[in-house]
């Protein structure tokens, strides 16, 4: 006799997935913007960049749905799908702006746009989580590197052909994922040990 068992977990029993995720798309980017800044394939490290902070705003969208629904058991918050749904957005718009860069579709104006865009999604995010208890330094962080990175990349758009503000750009906002990944990681470990 076989036994066939429908194991299906609702949003709000979803495992925020892999803390480190986005906090590993941080290093990356890292690592990328600054092999980059050393000349070595400007262009197209800084389009997979791109293409890597949209898979970890993507990530952090997802992390940030679970946290809240995990948090709120019974009640869906309708104060995070607007932040979820920013960071989500701006991670695919990323995504494919880094894509076409990549393509060769005029990357001179597609890079310094993707990081207006992550910018704007540092802030609202920023804003978001500046409600959040104990993220409040994290939240200052992602404010001012959302700012930089949105005032970067309307230079680097000004003064076509400086790759390197977007490569500072996007090495800030690496830095801004990262931060994030360690600031959520610390929250759900304090839920961990209040619930134990």
């Amino acid at each position: 006799m076989t036994m066939h068992v429908d194991v299906r977990r609702s949003a709000g029993e979803a495992e925020p997935f892999g803390l480190l995720t986005e906090g590993a798309a941080g290093v990356a980017v890292i690592v990328l913007a600054v092999i980059a800044l050393a000349g070595v394939s400007s262009e197209l490290l800084a389009a997979i960049a791109a293409i890597v902070i949209g898979g970890g705003l993507m990530v952090q969208a997802f992390n940030t749905a679970a946290e809240h629904t995990k948090s709120t058991p019974g009640e869906m918050r309708a104060e995070f799908g607007g932040a979820v749904l920013v960071d989500s957005l701006c991670g695919l718009t990323g995504i494919v702006l880094g894509i076409l860069a990549i393509v060769g579709i005029g990357a001179a104006h597609l890079l310094p746009a993707s990081l207006i865009v992550y910018g704007g999604g540092l802030l609202v995010g920023g804003a978001d989580s500046v409600r959040s208890p104990g993220a409040f330094a994290a939240s200052g962080m992602e404010l001012l590197i959302g700012l930089a990175a949105i005032v970067l990349g309307i230079l680097s758009v000004l003064m076509v052909g400086s790759s390197v503000l977007v490569l500072v750009g996007f090495l800030a906002v690496g830095a801004a994922l990262l931060l994030v990944s360690a600031s959520l990681s610390d929250v759900v470990l304090q839920l961990f040990r209040t619930t134990t």
